[in-house]
């Protein structure tokens, strides 16, 4: 649900001050329904375009190279996403063994209060742990567009599209929600989606697979937009959140589901993952400008070729990483 609230973006740190404020000023103007004096919004005839966007109109014939960068950095972080994650897994089993050696050694000496904490924390499931994290660094870039003074910053970096220049906006803006009812339904189905996933597929690749889901439907809303020639921006945790679906609707096809508000009305997940991919594909095609339905798209076909073919073409070929990261770390031990 990447919700789009604006039709301007900031691109560059060099532009005026004035332009600036007027993008900042019509930025709350078109989302902001508790405003007690919404301030008129500036027509396009007399919005200097030019200023904001870093491609000028002349060049918009080479729309292609705009998505040269984005492409790049998609495929880089997918692939470091992954091969860290591998990593990290190894690390952590590691890691589980020492620990499993060291309770079994200091199981009869007294706990300080610093270790009962942990043992707390410890306690808390890791899915919860994990699904937790997530939503508290939600919460506090939610909470910070309440701050007028951090939204400049906010709207550089924590929303996307393809016309800014910083490419770091397609990952950080799935953290990034404005409207309360959109970052309470995403946070809501991320808590009741996410739990399964983590016991499948364990908490590492679970965030390989959320963040690579973000920036991948980041990239794919990039080629609508430039496609259609739309320069809105986008913000939200649905693209990674259509990747988690995806991918346990794919894993388990006969799992009942129900909504919240109908919980009698039950239904199988692979109706609702057919449901899924035809309406946020019939929304792209149609062009439906209130949700991203392009990087939903991107988001949940991320997740069903995951399950089907990306975790064995991925693992398959970061064994050998792991190996050489077995012997990197002996020989330096």
């Amino acid at each position: 649900m990447w919700i789009r609230y604006s039709k301007w973006i900031l691109s560059s740190t060099k532009c005026s001050a004035s332009p600036y404020l007027r993008l900042i000023q019509q930025f709350r103007t078109q989302i902001s329904r508790n405003s007690l004096q919404p301030k008129p919004r500036r027509s396009i005839k007399n919005f200097d375009e030019s200023s904001i966007l870093r491609v000028e109109p002349q060049k918009e014939t080479h729309r292609s190279y705009l998505l040269i960068r984005p492409t790049i950095f998609t495929i880089g972080f997918v692939g470091c996403s992954f091969v860290t994650c591998a990593i990290w897994q190894y690390e952590s089993h590691r890691n589980k063994l020492r620990k499993i050696k060291e309770r079994w050694q200091l199981k009869d000496k007294p706990q300080q209060i610093s270790s009962q904490l942990k043992n707390i924390w410890r306690d808390v499931s890791e899915s919860k742990r994990v699904i937790g994290t997530i939503i508290g660094l939600n919460l506090m870039v939610f909470l910070a567009w309440r701050v007028k003074r951090f939204e400049p910053f906010l709207l550089k970096y924590f929303t996307s599209s393809p016309y800014k220049p910083n490419l770091s906006s397609m990952l950080l803006s799935t953290f990034s929600h404005y409207n309360g009812i959109h970052f309470f339904c995403n946070m809501y189905v991320l808590w009741s989606f996410s739990d399964p996933v983590i016991r499948m597929f364990g908490k590492e690749q679970f965030f390989a697979v959320f963040l690579s889901g973000g920036v991948i439907s980041s990239w794919l809303s990039y080629v609508f937009k430039i496609v259609t020639r739309t320069p809105n921006i986008s913000l939200g945790a649905s693209g990674s959140i259509m990747a988690l679906l995806g991918a346990i609707c794919t894993q388990f096809p006969d799992a009942q589901l129900a909504i919240i508000f109908l919980p009698f009305f039950t239904f199988s997940a692979k109706s609702a993952l057919i449901s899924m991919v035809s309406f946020d594909l019939f929304g792209t095609i149609m062009r439906w400008r209130y949700l991203d339905h392009s990087a939903h798209l991107g988001g949940v076909l991320f997740g069903i070729f995951y399950v089907k073919y990306g975790y064995k073409l991925m693992w398959e070929s970061l064994t050998s990483v792991v190996q050489r990261w077995h012997q990197l770390r002996e020989k330096f031990k």
